[in-house]
């Protein structure tokens, strides 16, 4: 046990002070394996990031769940935003599918999916910050990596000739949540394309799905000078060759180059393309490809080196590092390199100086083992997560429950911020206002009604009122207290850690309500009725989401 707590606080120090990173053949980061989880239900896509960026450009072979399926057959695009795990999904923002060389580009009609291309997995290459395929008999390979905030993409074709490029805002994910019917939507409400000058366009593309109003901006440079820029709206050309708005805008680009080579850099914000252009700017000015390449792998390295795990096993240690990989994709990085984000409320503000990582919150998920871990390894990133929490808390009224984009969807159960910011006090993580966490978290744990999740409310009304919630008034009734009570825990740590006496004991005493759904009879927790009676019939290894008393499990497993 010692030994593994120097190997963390060891790696820990290397992680913040280390400059450069071991060669690729000592390097952790040969171990990471990101086909694991990319078939079946796995939900993971094999993007090109670096760790807990804005960015994740990655290969699309279907408009849904994380975008990329190891059983597709085709490739659809190069989109610039991903989110891998998880039932719900969206993103897939900011589509760009480049063509065979000399493709005929004078269509009248030009359809999201009408270009795709075979999808070998021969030809298929990915490592952490890097992604490459061949496409079209080998005729063309599209490479991709990521800074924070910004995706490149460098095509490289066998010979020289046109090559034309699709930038499609109507793509994007077609569904949003695989859990209830009527919210498995995603829609573009307004988006637009404007090229700025021969080597530069730019736009937005906003919509609705798992989390309405998203606002996705972008800007864009080439390599080599656009030769012919068609427009397309509601799938039609237009006269237009400069600029174009509506709910679905196409661009078909065309380019020239004696290399057969063209290098596509993007950057994105939830601000404005103001914002995009300065995020390029920082990120990727006087840097070739492989410069940024390069960078990703030194920081995936040093990541990934953290921690050193000792067996004979190889498979052990791609399991191993191949998960690290995955969990430090979060949390999301969502301001601008001048700290500016789209918060809550939909308005656009300012951190004073600390990274907003707003872009993926989901707590449920992650409160257990994932953000502990980050409290451990990443300790400047994990503070400055409280500080996003508090930030929502500002704007909000209330701390995350589960966000996409900055945006709250209140999905899942609980209200996991509170062990997060707890955790993080208890270990040493100390650069936040502790009472203005203190006030957030008394805040959010008395709420009545928090919002809804998926047209089902979601509060603590029955929990303050019953000492628990009833099972004929809330479903998932079980897990609900069992998480409440968690919360209420974790509230009265921090409290009695920064000597709020008054609401440590409150909350300790509330924290026991978890009592109040453990039938003495069975000793296991258990459905029971507002009434004050158990529900039957019982079955502790019966589980139907989303219609009984627990969350993704049974009563044998929520007990514990």
């Amino acid at each position: 046990m010692k030994k593994l707590l120097w190997l963390l606080i060891g790696g820990c120090v290397c992680g913040l002070l280390a400059t450069g990173c071991k060669d690729a053949a000592d390097s952790n980061n040969r171990y990471v394996n990101k086909w694991i989880g990319t078939a079946w239900e796995g939900r993971v896509s094999p993007v090109a990031s670096v760790p807990f960026g804005m960015m994740q450009i990655g290969a699309d072979t279907r408009p849904y769940g994380a975008g990329y399926h190891y059983d597709d057959p085709t490739v659809l695009g190069f989109s610039h935003l991903h989110k891998s795990g998880g039932g719900c999904a969206d993103f897939l923002d900011i589509l760009f599918m480049p063509l065979p060389l000399n493709q005929p580009t004078g269509e009248d009609e030009l359809y999201s999916k009408q270009y795709q291309a075979a999808l070998s997995h021969q030809e298929e290459k990915a490592e952490p910050g890097y992604y490459s395929v061949k496409l079209y008999d080998r005729q063309l390979t599209v490479e991709l990596t990521a800074s924070r905030r910004c995706g490149i993409q460098r095509y490289k074709y066998a010979s020289l000739g046109e090559m034309p490029v699709i930038v499609d805002l109507k793509y994007g994910s077609e569904s949003a949540c695989t859990i209830q019917a009527e919210h498995d939507v995603d829609t573009v409400y307004a988006s637009a394309f404007e090229k700025v000058d021969p080597y530069t366009i730019r736009g937005y593309r906003f919509s609705n799905g798992w989390t309405p109003k998203q606002q996705v901006y972008f800007y864009s440079t080439f390599s080599s000078p656009i030769k012919t820029c068609a427009l397309y709206v509601d799938d039609r050309r237009v006269e237009e060759t400069a600029a174009a708005e509506g709910r679905n805008v196409k661009a078909l680009l065309t380019f020239e180059d004696g290399q057969g080579e063209l290098v596509v850099r993007t950057a994105l914000s939830s601000v404005s393309m103001e914002g995009a252009a300065a995020n390029l700017l920082s990120e990727t000015k006087g840097k070739t490809f492989e410069d940024i390449r390069e960078s990703a792998f030194d920081v995936w390295s040093r990541t990934l080196g953290q921690i050193e795990v000792e067996t004979d096993d190889p498979k052990k240690k791609e399991l191993f590092y191949t998960s690290l990989h995955n969990v430090m994709l979060y949390p999301f990085l969502l301001s601008d390199v001048d700290n500016r984000f789209r918060g809550p409320d939909w308005q656009v503000h300012q951190t004073d100086g600390f990274d907003y990582y707003g872009g993926v919150v989901g707590f449920w998920d992650t409160f257990r083992a994932a953000c502990p871990l980050l409290a451990m390894l990443n300790p400047v990133v994990a503070n400055d997560y409280i500080k996003t929490l508090l930030e929502h808390y500002k704007y909000a009224g209330q701390l995350p429950i589960w966000t996409l984009w900055g945006i709250e969807n209140y999905q899942m159960t609980g209200i996991h911020s509170l062990p997060v910011i707890a955790n993080a006090y208890l270990n040493g993580i100390r650069g936040f206002d502790a009472r203005l966490a203190l006030e957030a978290m008394v805040a959010s744990a008395m709420k009545d009604t928090c919002g809804s999740s998926m047209g089902y409310f979601v509060g603590l009304e029955n929990y303050k009122k019953y000492g628990y919630v009833p099972c004929d008034m809330e479903m998932e009734s079980v897990a609900r207290t069992l998480e409440y009570a968690f919360d209420d825990y974790a509230l009265a740590r921090l409290a009695e850690a920064i000597g709020a006496q008054k609401e440590a004991a409150y909350f300790a005493n509330r924290s026991l309500n978890y009592r109040n759904v453990i039938d003495p009879t069975t000793l296991l927790a258990r459905g029971r009725l507002k009434d004050g009676s158990w529900r039957t019939p019982f079955d502790p290894l019966a589980s139907s989401h989303r219609r009984d008393d627990y969350c993704e499990g049974n009563g044998w497993q929520w007990t514990f």
